[in-house]
């Protein structure tokens, strides 16, 4: 699945970083995280937005996936694995493209309030596909 430019102002500089984003496959990010999380959700097609200041981001949303986080699916009004930060960006060094995001898994309860809590961070580029560091992976 390829990502779609939704909330995003694209000047003639950030054209080429938006053309980089929609060419990436997420279906091996979506793939590493149910693989990681022993999970089984699907995932709704990224989008390409951007801040006030012309910095390109990446959203990632899964669907609900409260009836998958055993007992906790009575307390959770709304569970998803989304990106939290992310940036789409030239590298200082090379110049090429890259993207990087930190995948959070947010919940929020019936009575009131919500949290979340990072699962894994991502890196791509075309020279070296998906890179991923899980939380927890050093632990081990």
């Amino acid at each position: 699945m390829n990502a779609m430019v939704k909330n995003a102002t694209l000047s003639e500089e950030n054209v080429p970083l938006a053309l980089f984003a929609q060419s990436i496959d997420f279906s091996g990010l979506y793939d590493h995280i149910n693989s990681f999380a022993g999970i089984n959700c699907k995932f709704q097609q990224p989008g390409i937005t951007s801040e006030r200041s012309g910095r390109l981001y990446i959203d990632i949303q899964s669907d609900d996936i409260k009836y998958q986080t055993g007992p906790f699916g009575k307390i959770l009004r709304n569970c998803r694995i989304q990106s939290g930060s992310s940036e789409i960006f030239r590298d200082k060094e090379t110049g090429d493209p890259k993207l990087w995001v930190v995948i959070m898994i947010r919940y929020e309860h019936k009575d009131g309030g919500s949290n979340g809590m990072e699962v894994c961070r991502a890196w791509y580029s075309d020279s070296e596909g998906w890179i991923y560091k899980d939380v927890g992976a050093d632990a081990e």
